[in-house]
């Protein structure tokens, strides 16, 4: 009896040992090929002046050499700009083109909130967020440049097809512009004086889930990337000498 309960446990580990190294292959390259992009720039900030860092996890970035950071102890979070977004066309091939206006601003809206949220439940209470500008504090702005919405009716049909066909219906996605994205510019200055010390642009599609409730939402996708925009800064302002700050994984095997 024992002998067969030991072979059977031995078996066992060796399917999920097995399993969880062919997800791991899986998970490798699906973080090739799920990346979006970046994005050109929309105008809000000069983009040939950014480049790629390794130690950031948005696609440019570019910070001033010199900065007593030290110095700066309260920060300002500006409403969200939304003019270069709508300036643009592309848009309005959107399933949701018109009611894309209502769309952004909520939008915006939600992620002036996630930041200033970051901010305060930063553990390490690095920034203090000031409601208005005030002398010796830092000023955040934000741009919103694009923002697609989820295709509920893909999404609706892919999670009744087979387990797993999720992950199979991201090249379609890609290859339709039915993929949720979102993409931002944003800088940080020196309030006293307007001086800009750091700049930095991302570009993302949704997280590749298997099984995709987010997508049964028109921006449930793309709430969570900017959620995840949100704590990478705070990461960023606690950042330690050389500490590597790494994007957010693009695949995902929570439903949620």
């Amino acid at each position: 009896m024992w002998p067969r309960l030991l072979l059977l446990a031995i078996l066992l580990t060796g399917v999920v040992l097995s399993g969880c190294a062919t997800m791991n292959s899986m998970e490798s390259s699906l973080e090739k090929q799920a990346k979006a992009p970046p994005a050109e720039g929309a105008g809000f900030l000069p983009m040939q002046q950014l480049a790629k860092r390794p130690d950031l996890p948005f696609n440019k970035a570019w910070i001033k050499h010199g900065v007593d950071w030290r110095g700066y102890t309260t920060i300002y979070i500006a409403r969200v700009h939304t003019d270069y977004l709508m300036q643009a066309n592309w848009w309005q091939q959107s399933l949701r083109a018109d009611r894309m206006q209502q769309d952004v601003a909520t939008m915006a809206s939600f992620m002036r909130t996630q930041f200033i949220r970051a901010f305060q439940n930063d553990p390490y209470h690095r920034f203090r967020v000031v409601p208005v500008p005030e002398s010796g504090s830092l000023t955040l702005e934000l741009a919103l440049t694009e923002l697609v919405p989820s295709n509920v009716l893909l999404d609706a049909i892919k999670i009744a097809g087979p387990y797993g066909s999720g992950v199979a219906a991201m090249g379609l996605e890609r290859a339709t512009h039915a993929q949720s994205t979102v993409a931002f510019e944003g800088r940080v200055k020196d309030t006293n004086t307007g001086a800009t010390l750091a700049m930095f642009a991302d570009r993302e599609y949704a997280v590749v889930r298997i099984i995709d409730l987010k997508g049964l939402t028109w921006y449930g996708n793309a709430e969570d990337i900017i959620t995840c925009w949100a704590r990478q800064c705070v990461q960023i302002a606690n950042r330690r000498p050389g500490e590597i700050i790494k994007p957010a994984s693009t695949f995902s095997l929570m439903p949620w």
